[in-house]
């Protein structure tokens, strides 16, 4: 097809099957993946196929080894066979948000495609879990201009698959957007982010009495606070393996809190540190006014 690049043959999807969706974490203000909000199915794509494998770039063995070459040309040829004639690229981050992902067999696709059509799905690929979502390239190269989340995201992203070279434009596109740096919140966003924090603080201190209700909610605390952080330095976010180092590096004090609120057993203790937290990320946030 002309535009088209791409190595091998494109094969047929082989036999999907439906399966029980992925278990899902605990919500926290950074679980809502930047992609898609609704995941319309899980499905095991068998990797038996008597057609030819799509061949990869070869950045992918040297970076990922040899376990993604076997399930990736798979991946890539179930997305070519659903989509057919709309796709347009297959673009996949090369640092995951969260390394925990992997640990647990977690991948993500992004597959750009013709239309204004949003949607996402799971299949899982031997013990690996992949989420694809399918965007469309107009919709989405409005949103990278205006998203906290994907510049950051994709800055780093490799183009698996393309046509007439959309994907390396919407990576282009991406990394000029991340070198411009993300927008400066307003005064209400400050006061809203504040206004998070305390809520969080506010759900761990009615629970004293139940440590392990209070543990439970602790991390979404933490969560708030790093996103707060990262909106009223101006800065965009980073992994979660790379969080810890980098805010220590640019402010000590937060992250010797958040080492050691991880560290103590006691749940008076975490919530001191808590409140000590908040109001050192805070303290420059006004309230909102009063007008009672």
């Amino acid at each position: 097809m002309d535009g088209e690049q791409t190595t091998g043959v494109q094969p047929e999807v082989s036999d999907v099957a439906h399966a029980v969706p992925p278990e899902v974490d605990v919500d926290s203000p950074k679980d809502a993946d930047e992609f898609s909000q609704d995941v319309s199915s899980e499905m095991i794509v068998d990797g038996a196929s008597e057609l030819p494998e799509p061949s990869l770039p070869s950045w992918i063995a040297e970076e990922f080894g040899d376990e993604l070459n076997e399930i990736l040309p798979i991946a890539i040829r179930h997305v070519k066979a659903k989509r057919g004639g709309d796709l347009l690229g297959i673009i996949m981050p090369a640092g995951d948000p969260d390394v925990r992902s992997k640990r647990k067999g977690k991948l993500s696709l992004l597959v750009i495609i013709k239309g204004e059509e949003r949607d996402a799905q799971w299949i899982r690929v031997k013990r690996h879990l992949i989420e694809i979502s399918y965007r469309g390239q107009k919709g989405f190269e409005e949103e990278i201009q205006t998203s906290l989340h994907l510049p950051p995201l994709l800055r780093k992203a490799r183009v698996l698959f393309e046509r007439d070279s959309v994907a390396s434009k919407i990576c282009d596109m991406t990394a000029k957007r991340f070198r411009q740096g993300p927008p400066y919140p307003s005064i209400n966003e400050k006061i809203h982010l504040k206004a998070e924090c305390y809520h969080w603080l506010g759900k761990i201190q009615e629970t004293t009495d139940r440590p392990d209700r209070a543990r439970y909610i602790l991390p979404a605390f933490v969560d708030q606070i790093v996103v707060s952080w990262f909106r009223l330095r101006g800065l965009w976010h980073v992994s979660v393996s790379e969080e810890l180092q980098f805010i220590s590096a640019r402010d000590k004090a937060l992250g010797e809190g958040l080492r050691d609120i991880w560290n103590k057993n006691d749940v008076m203790k975490q919530i001191a540190l808590a409140q000590r937290i908040a109001a050192h990320v805070l303290k420059d946030v006004p309230w909102p006014a009063r007008i009672d």
